[in-house]
């Protein structure tokens, strides 16, 4: 039995055309949190990239922790931090708890203020509220970029490739890269047409353009977002439950 599903979600967004999305679905208990400092596609391993982060010193800027640890230690931030070009800023994390079997979608600018229930038992993500269920939560982020999560430094108007990390009440989460480039909204809004979110799809926005890296060694399937941008951790799938 297969531990993952790697698919392909072709959704049509009115004023844009059609979005091409590819995903990786798995269960929580297959995500490590991994520090490559080079391409998602160059590691050789099965995944998409992680949080946002400073090119020139692959400070961390997204919480990216895995059993209390951080994903890059050594660097300023050590992912514990949800950091901006403003400063530490609450921001969407996504939590998986897994003696509890739960996730939990927090806003926050530290992770001291995760609630877990086993420190060594978990992992954290970091990155931007999608509100894929509060639609008036969405537009106040996309209209205010510079209030709230501010969103501004990612350029939500521009045509970027985009990625996301989503999870639903089926307990399975998504790894998701828009191979087509979009602005945030679209990408949003593609995401609610292509992945099925009848079962409760939320999570957050990872970083984009050309940070946006998948690959999938069994299909023989690797993207990325333009240049070869080097990447300070990634999110890796690996097989320790069968989906």
């Amino acid at each position: 039995m297969s531990y993952y599903l790697f698919g392909t979600a072709d959704a049509y967004v009115t004023g844009k055309g059609y979005i091409r999305l590819r995903y990786i679905k798995t269960s929580p208990k297959n995500i490590k949190l991994t520090h490559i400092s080079g391409t998602v596609p160059g590691s050789g391993l099965l995944g998409i990239n992680a949080g946002y982060f400073d090119d020139s010193s692959q400070d961390v800027y997204s919480i990216c922790i895995q059993n209390s640890s951080t994903v890059t230690s050594g660097h300023t931030y050590n992912g514990y931090y949800n950091v901006t070009s403003a400063g530490t800023k609450a921001r969407g994390t996504l939590v998986w708890d897994d003696p509890w079997r739960t996730y939990r979608l927090q806003t926050i600018e530290a992770a001291d203020e995760i609630t877990i229930g086993d420190p060594d038992n978990y992992w954290a993500q970091g990155g931007v509220n999608l509100f894929l269920k509060n639609d008036t939560s969405w537009n106040n982020l996309i209209n205010s970029p510079t209030k709230g999560e501010y969103i501004s430094d990612q350029s939500p108007n521009a045509q970027y490739n985009r990625s996301a990390l989503l999870y639903g009440t089926s307990l399975n989460v998504y790894l998701v890269i828009s191979e087509t480039k979009c602005s945030l909204d679209q990408f949003r809004t593609a995401i609610k047409l292509g992945i099925d979110t009848t079962n409760g799809i939320e999570g957050i926005i990872l970083d984009g353009a050309n940070a946006t890296q998948m690959n999938v060694p069994d299909s023989s399937y690797s993207f990325m977002g333009g240049s070869s941008r080097k990447l300070p951790a990634m999110i890796q799938v690996v097989n320790n439950v069968p989906l």
